[in-house]
């Protein structure tokens, strides 16, 4: 595999505004408080300290929340470093897309990974958890019911209305069926394919299932 880097400003599709706050345009630096650095972190940690932060109740909710998944020992020290005053998250966001959905869903989670391994180097006296919330409250089924794969749609049909997370997980085996089709046999293929397989039959709701497949794909980096 070839990999080459490319400047923010040379990336198709990234908007104005995004490319100037990476690249720290002066024109910018008004509308925001901190500058984008590393060193720029131990200010927001300090900043973050003073915050009246329930950790107690946080890390018993992601207890609770992992509690029936086969998580790693990875993310069971990232849920209890959570209690420590020196702890802080790193937080990314996104609908329960349909098996992830758009790319960006995953880099959204692998850019709060990496961030968290470069600040824990660069503040070995700090912990940095990433952390993904899956919005299983957007009631825009529409936007979340499909996926892209290898140039084919795959759609989730299903006729209930509310939360997308609170949807029923039995609606979600035709699109499940498509996309083995479109995967195809080879090794790599049916292992995604039986994961994704478990995260809905596992569960009776969609955000359980979300929250399945996101552990499956990322609990190696304590997400």
């Amino acid at each position: 595999m070839d990999i080459c880097q490319l400047p923010f400003d040379k990336v198709p599709y990234l908007s104005k505004r995004d490319q100037a706050y990476t690249m720290a345009a002066p024109e910018l630096r008004g509308f925001y408080k901190y500058e984008v650095n590393l060193d720029t972190f131990a200010q927001v940690a300090e900043d973050k300290k003073k915050d009246n932060t329930d950790r107690k109740t946080l890390v018993e909710v992601l207890r609770e929340q992992y509690a029936n998944l086969e998580t790693s020992q990875a993310v069971k020290d990232n849920i209890e470093l959570l209690a420590k005053p020196n702890a802080f998250t790193l937080v990314t966001a996104h609908q329960p897309s349909l098996f992830t959905g758009p790319l960006y869903y995953i880099y959204k989670i692998f850019s709060a990974i990496n961030l968290a391994e470069k600040l824990n180097k660069h503040y070995p006296d700090q912990h940095f958890v990433p952390v993904f919330i899956s919005g299983g409250e957007d009631h825009d089924f529409e936007e979340v019911n499909h996926l892209h794969l290898f140039g084919k749609t795959v759609e989730w049909h299903n006729e209930e209305s509310g939360p997308v997370g609170m949807m029923k997980t039995d609606t979600l085996l035709p699109a499940l069926t498509e996309v083995k089709e479109i995967l195809g046999e080879s090794d790599k293929a049916q292992e995604l394919f039986t994961m994704l397989e478990k995260a809905v039959n596992s569960h009776a709701r969609y955000a359980d299932t979300a929250r399945h497949l996101a552990n499956a794909l990322f609990k190696e980096y304590g997400l």
